[in-house]
């Protein structure tokens, strides 16, 4: 008998490909395409949240502790697992993350339970924004390089070259975190970001190494 069966981390990333490959590689129209990537790229944030609950303890992902482990009782809310995260896991995340989670979750329940209605413009950077959370997310708070999942092939680099709103979000993260005082670096060709490193000739953000 065949058995699906997908933990927390596996469940997130499954719903990541799903978005990145939507949004690399995807040419359906417009409509359908960005419904599906805010599905899915919502599921993802909202399970790493569950799974670094889970890493605090593991009833802490139930709304009710005292029902953990039950599958017939409900899980955490996303307001419920930042509250927690925050009040007991002692998780900083930023009220402008927060704030992006929480208008891409009216806008999926929208999409889920009635009609949706959005500026192809406010969709894109919706999804741009939230998207770097998740990767920024899972490398602080889960120890996670999720980028890894997508450079066997043309996937991350695709992603970051056709995506500005993804790259110009999450282009400056990257910056920060690789780049010194006085480091020398340049625009990426590719990517159109200031994340070139001069001394190899490599983007931090793209992947991709340049010939000299």
């Amino acid at each position: 008998m065949n058995l699906l069966k997908l933990d927390l981390l596996n469940n997130a990333k499954d719903s990541l490909r799903h978005a990145v490959d939507i949004l690399a590689w995807d040419d359906t129209p417009r409509s359908n395409k960005y419904k599906q990537a805010i599905l899915s790229v919502f599921h993802c944030a909202e399970l790493l949240l569950k799974e670094r609950l889970q890493r605090v303890n593991g009833a802490l992902v139930w709304e009710n502790v005292d029902k953990f482990p039950s599958l017939d009782a409900r899980t955490v809310t996303v307001q419920t697992a930042l509250s927690r995260l925050e009040r007991i896991g002692e998780v900083t995340i930023s009220e402008e993350d927060q704030k992006k989670l929480l208008e891409c979750l009216k806008l999926r329940n929208a999409i889920q339970h009635f009609e949706v209605k959005i500026e192809e413009k406010v969709a894109r950077a919706m999804l741009g924004k939230v998207l770097s959370f998740v990767f920024d997310f899972a490398e602080k708070e889960l120890k996670l390089d999720l980028r890894k999942e997508f450079t066997d092939d043309d996937t991350w680099a695709m992603l970051v070259a056709q995506f500005d709103e993804f790259a110009n979000e999450h282009g400056p993260k990257v910056a920060s975190k690789y780049f010194g005082a006085g480091a020398l670096r340049a625009d990426c060709p590719i990517c159109g970001q200031d994340t070139v490193d001069m001394d190899n000739e490599h983007c931090v953000l793209c992947d991709i190494t340049f010939p000299t």
